[in-house]
């Protein structure tokens, strides 16, 4: 590898990004107005959540309680916990969207005609399935408290809820870190439409009749729109704190760091299927198809990602907003760094180099 012609590469796509009006807007201010635009509008009904229970009393009427929770599969047992640590975990992991707390003595307060508390414990940070799930475990915990005053005197059992991270479930809160890894994919279309352009406009030719090589002129790429897209991601950051007055309580190192690798996943796929574009509508067509849409359904930013469907499991798996979601969410909400988002992180890396090594192997220098 040349730092020579690597250099000349990065300088060139620089100096295009800052001409070029279109793609300095794409790659820096484009995802913070869309920021603004989706958080106003989307609101969704959650269909599926996950429980995380701590039986502390293991009787007989608590495991009748538990499986009333979940016999339909609008509650799913995700977590079997043995105390607060073990939920908090889950929690923090994004495995579970509530977690129950059911006393030692649930079982003994019922049939001594006391009244029985269950404590609730949702996560604020996606506030729509928080929400959605607080609502629909009271209604189950109405209903199997009627079934028991049917056949004898014991009083309704008591829900305690409260939520950690976003105590209000102000949906704001959630909504805006969900969707910044949405409006950041701005970046891979503008790295498509260049790369396609060039094809377009005869300028590759040129290009590849120097003595480039494919790292070199990949990664000569890659480097300026990652720049540019971490200038874009902080003014989507200072937006979400300022105007909506998301609290950011990781450390902005680590998320910066995080950001980066989201953007190496995202524009080294992009790189890698643009070496099979030529033209910058069906590149446009492509990113759109392939990240943009997907990502607003399947990456749980929106909905809760159904475990339940391998092929829509594994497909979430492979979008790298999915990961950024958990991160960015994480960070502001949970103030979670690099450690607890180790797992994420590494996804995301690998997403990313996986298709840029493949984007270097497949990169013929012709047209």
């Amino acid at each position: 590898m040349s730092l020579h012609r690597l250099w000349a590469i990065i300088r060139k796509e620089f100096r295009h990004i800052q001409r070029d009006k279109r793609t300095l807007f794409l790659v820096t201010l484009s995802p913070a107005i869309m920021l603004i635009a989706f958080a106003y509008l989307f609101a969704f009904e959650v269909q599926s959540v996950r429980l995380g229970v701590w039986d502390a009393d293991q009787s007989a009427l608590s495991r009748q309680f538990i499986a009333s929770l979940i016999a339909d599969g609008k509650f799913s047992l995700a977590e079997n916990g043995n105390g607060y640590e073990s939920l908090r975990g889950a929690m923090m992991r994004g495995d579970i969207h509530l977690g129950v707390i059911i006393p030692p003595d649930f079982e003994a307060q019922i049939l001594a005609g006391d009244g029985a508390s269950v404590q609730l414990i949702a996560d604020g940070s996606d506030t729509i399935a928080a929400a959605g799930g607080v609502t629909r475990f009271r209604q189950r915990t109405a209903e199997f408290a009627r079934r028991l005053t049917s056949t004898s005197s014991a009083p309704p059992i008591i829900v305690q809820a409260q939520a950690w991270y976003n105590r209000d479930l102000d949906s704001t809160f959630a909504m805006v870190p969900g969707l910044v890894p949405i409006v950041m994919i701005m970046p891979s279309l503008a790295i498509a439409l260049a790369i396609t352009r060039e094809r377009e406009l005869g300028s590759f030719e040129t290009l590849i009749a120097t003595p480039i090589h494919a790292f070199e002129y990949l990664l000569g790429k890659l480097i300026p729109y990652i720049a540019y897209g971490v200038v874009s991601a902080s003014i989507a950051y200072a937006l979400a704190i300022i105007w909506f007055r998301v609290p950011l309580r990781g450390p902005v190192p680590d998320l910066l760091a995080m950001t980066v690798l989201y953007l190496f996943a995202s524009l080294g796929v992009t790189l890698f299927i643009c070496g099979f574009i030529a033209s910058q509508g069906t590149a446009m067509r492509v990113v759109m198809l392939l990240f943009f849409i997907p990502s607003f359904f399947l990456s749980g930013v929106t909905l809760p990602v159904d475990t339940k469907s391998g092929p829509g499991q594994f497909i979430s798996f492979l979008l790298p907003a999915s990961h950024f979601v958990q991160i960015t969410r994480g960070a502001f909400l949970k103030a979670m760094g690099i450690d607890q988002l180790a797992a994420q992180s590494l996804n995301l890396f690998l997403i990313g180099v996986i298709p840029f090594a493949l984007g270097i192997l497949t990169f013929r220098k012709r047209v």
